[in-house]
């Protein structure tokens, strides 16, 4: 749909995780470690920082979720993997996604170790989010009370 002025467009709220990682700091090493393996570590730092809203709204304008193409005056535009590996500099190759599922007692152990929280907490998180995960807003919970700690 392409918007005829700029008060037909619906709100944009633009995000740079970059800024949020850094307000948190440095994982403990058992986390970056983690994250290491995936091979996605360089990911914290990328941000989209722009303070020109109508550059994102032109591809938001042109983007087409059923194909995941831009239509572009010069034709369409998909994003491949090599575009990823060309501008992020990531891996491509191999099993992107190695992780087995967990259960939720293996769950419960993790959180209890990772976040020091008790197994009443975590088995109520766990049942809270309807099966071996948590909801963010709850670890941000957390991560605000052991940082006010």
């Amino acid at each position: 749909m392409i918007y005829t002025s700029i008060q037909e467009r619906p709100e944009l709220k633009l995000v740079s995780n970059r800024r949020k990682v850094t307000l948190i700091g440095r994982p403990v090493p058992e986390i970056e470690g983690l994250v290491a393996t995936t091979g996605l570590s360089q990911l914290i730092g990328c941000s989209v920082v722009t303070s020109d809203p109508r550059l994102i709204f032109a591809f938001m304008e042109r983007w087409h979720r059923e194909t995941d193409t831009f239509h572009l005056l010069v034709g369409e535009l998909t994003i491949t993997l090599d575009n990823v590996s060309s501008l992020l500099h990531l891996p491509i190759s191999g099993a992107f996604h190695s992780f087995e599922a967990l259960s939720v007692d293996e769950v419960v152990f993790l959180l209890m170790e990772l976040l020091e929280v008790s197994s009443e907490e975590a088995r109520a998180e766990t049942v809270r989010a309807c099966g071996a995960y948590v909801h963010l807003s709850w670890v941000r919970e957390i991560y605000e009370m052991r940082c006010q700690a």
